[in-house]
């Protein structure tokens, strides 16, 4: 993906500050009609429904975030400099790497996420230099930031020795493929502790996600996705995923993920500005800020606090069209690009429609 453009730092006000911002600019605009296509086109859009019975309420406050707080590293690679927040999608790396970027220009995105092996599988990538050669010029020429993500078996978290060395070899391999074709980082699910208790696999994971990034000490960076606290997920509250960056001596090279349909699923209120601003002050607090590096844009099959990781096209969810104006008007999302990993309207996976609603949404909010 070429080499990094030089970065620029943006000094961001604090956060309760900048909310205020958003008051002074009228605050989120009124719903919009649904634009959809295909047979979901003539649905109404919902709007966020009462929490189902027992649904988790925003985490509890802490103390103390993963490190301090410095200022964010803008990625400078979009001839659309005004741009703040960047609509991305994962698309499919089938017939290899270098088709990653035609399709994401197909759909309209300014973002990328991609694998590069059988995300079900434990099959080393496979990638030539021709092809290597041919991703980094065409995200260059197209001023793509990309992501790469990891296999779904990984699980740092495991009792299994065998899983744990397979997990570790595959991030490996992702963290050297990632550095070589100049991505970003590589984001991925640090896994489950199958009735463990977080506690108690702590200092395995980091131990673990140190072996990995000591493998490519001048690679790039190391992203945890927050889950949706099903089955004993790790890094499920912003709370964990604090704790493990601190475990890791708040190294610099690690990041943070924030899926949107994982957070809204373990309680955290994305829909009404009071929500968001909680859930991001705690965010802040136990990581800060400056670890957000990219979210995945996801609407929710289930209701606040359903546990369950269902993701949904934007708009046609609980989050709904209400939800991500107030996710994306917000200042802490501001520079951090958005990737889309919906169902799709006909269920293909990220399409262009999903990534023009959100467009539709930064342009309503006068973002861009």
């Amino acid at each position: 993906m070429g080499t990094r453009s030089t970065a620029r730092p943006c000094v961001r006000p604090p956060l309760r500050r900048r909310h205020s911002c958003l008051e002074q600019a009228g605050g989120r605009l009124p719903p919009q009609p649904h634009h959809g296509r295909g047979p979901r086109s003539g649905r109404v859009p919902r709007t966020r429904r009462p929490p189902a019975a027992g649904a988790r309420a925003p985490h509890g406050r802490g103390t103390r975030r993963a490190g301090p707080i410095r200022e964010r590293t803008i990625l400078n690679l979009s001839p659309q400099k005004e741009a703040t927040v960047r609509i991305g999608a994962h698309v499919r790396s089938a017939g290899g790497v270098k088709e990653v970027v035609p399709r994401a220009l197909e759909l309209g995105a300014e973002a990328v996420q991609f694998f590069i092996s059988a995300p079900q599988q434990w099959r080393p990538p496979v990638i030539t230099e021709e092809d290597a050669a041919s991703f980094r010029a065409a995200r260059a020429e197209a001023g793509l930031p990309a992501f790469l993500h990891g296999v779904y078996l990984v699980n740092l978290a495991s009792a299994e020795p065998a899983l744990l060395g397979r997990s570790v070899g595959s991030l490996k391999q992702y963290l050297k493929w990632g550095t070589a074709l100049g991505v970003e980082g590589v984001i991925f699910h640090v896994g489950s502790h199958k009735g463990q208790g977080f506690e108690a696999v702590v200092p395995q994971v980091c131990r673990l996600m140190r072996e990995v990034l000591d493998y490519a000490p001048d690679g790039c960076k190391l992203i945890m996705e927050n889950n949706a606290g099903q089955g004993g997920g790790v890094g499920s509250t912003f709370a964990e995923l604090g704790a493990l960056i601190k475990g890791l001596d708040n190294d610099p090279r690690v990041g943070v993920c924030l899926d949107t349909c994982h957070a809204f699923a373990m309680g955290y209120d994305l829909v009404s500005r009071e929500g968001c601003e909680r859930a991001m002050e705690e965010f802040d607090r136990y990581i800060g800020l400056d670890r957000l590096l990219v979210v995945h844009a996801n609407d929710s099959k289930v209701p606040l606090g359903g546990v369950r990781d269902r993701h949904e096209n934007i708009g046609d969810g609980y989050i709904g069209y209400e939800g991500f104006r107030t996710i994306m008007s917000h200042p802490a999302f501001r520079d951090v690009p958005f990737i889309l990993e919906v169902p799709g309207i006909d269920g293909e996976g990220p399409d262009a429609e999903n990534v023009a609603r959100l467009k539709r949404i930064r342009e309503e909010l006068g973002i861009v």
